[in-house]
């Protein structure tokens, strides 16, 4: 490694040092929050405390469309305000709703795990969420349901190393995750028709989400609970025997 190399580590190290050892005022935060400096944003969101509309927006106008380490420290305040009533209010509008159902199907599994945590102590946030949820998987399935009807040569579905495919999974499977911390309710149709369709997917990680749905019904569809009670995968059926 040349000097040039080993000065620029050197500098970065010490801007870091510096960083971390700042103590940020309000305004310093909104200062920093409000422009372009990506590095100091991940210490000046642990740093935030929202006490208005506009702090809460801060925070879910970072937790999409930005630098990983800045979505994941956003997801986790967010889920750290959920859990508080007082706090909690600022994010009920739509479009918070609407990012953090985006941020729940992040590439970075951190992101929307942190987020669902938050989601399980916010009973008004489950209530928001699972209409969007509803159409979002809707939306996921139909695209699978499109994928399963090409023709075979062109049929990725079963295609382990298709980027696309794998990415639609991936999804279906975080929001069917987040689903479950929902109160959702039994009766409707929309839901059935997705267990339906979830329940019988040839990803089992995807079954097992169903099933653990369906273990929090009270009246569970009969034919779904069977078909899962007695599915080949021990990790499927074992949501059903805890």
């Amino acid at each position: 490694m040349d000097e040039s190399s080993i000065n620029n580590i050197n500098k970065l190290i010490d801007c870091a040092l510096d960083i971390a050892s700042k103590h940020y005022t309000k305004s310093e935060i909104l200062d920093i929050l409000n422009n372009d400096n990506d590095l100091e944003k991940p210490l000046a969101i642990v740093s935030l405390e929202v006490q208005s509309k506009e702090d809460a927006g801060l925070l879910i106008k970072h937790l999409t469309g930005c630098d990983g380490r800045i979505r994941e420290v956003s997801a986790l305040k967010i889920s750290e305000f959920l859990t508080c009533e007082e706090t909690s209010k600022y994010f009920f509008d739509e479009n918070s709703v609407k990012t953090i159902l985006n941020g729940i199907m992040d590439i970075n599994p951190n992101v929307g795990r942190a987020l669902i945590e938050g989601i399980k102590e916010c009973k008004q946030m489950q209530t928001l969420l699972f209409p969007h949820l509803i159409e979002r998987i809707e939306e996921i399935i139909n695209k699978l349901k499109e994928i399963a009807a090409l023709p075979f040569k062109e049929n990725k579905l079963n295609n382990r190393k298709n980027h696309a495919k794998n990415k639609i999974m991936f999804n279906l499977y975080w929001a069917l995750e987040a689903l479950c911390c929902t109160d959702f309710d039994n009766n409707t149709h929309a839901l059935y028709d997705i267990l339906s369709f979830t329940s019988v997917c040839f990803d089992y990680t995807i079954r097992e989400k169903s099933a653990k749905i369906i273990a929090k019904m009270k009246n569970p569809p009969a034919d779904l609970l069977h078909k899962l009670k007695n599915d080949e995968n021990f990790y499927v059926k074992n949501q059903l025997l805890c």
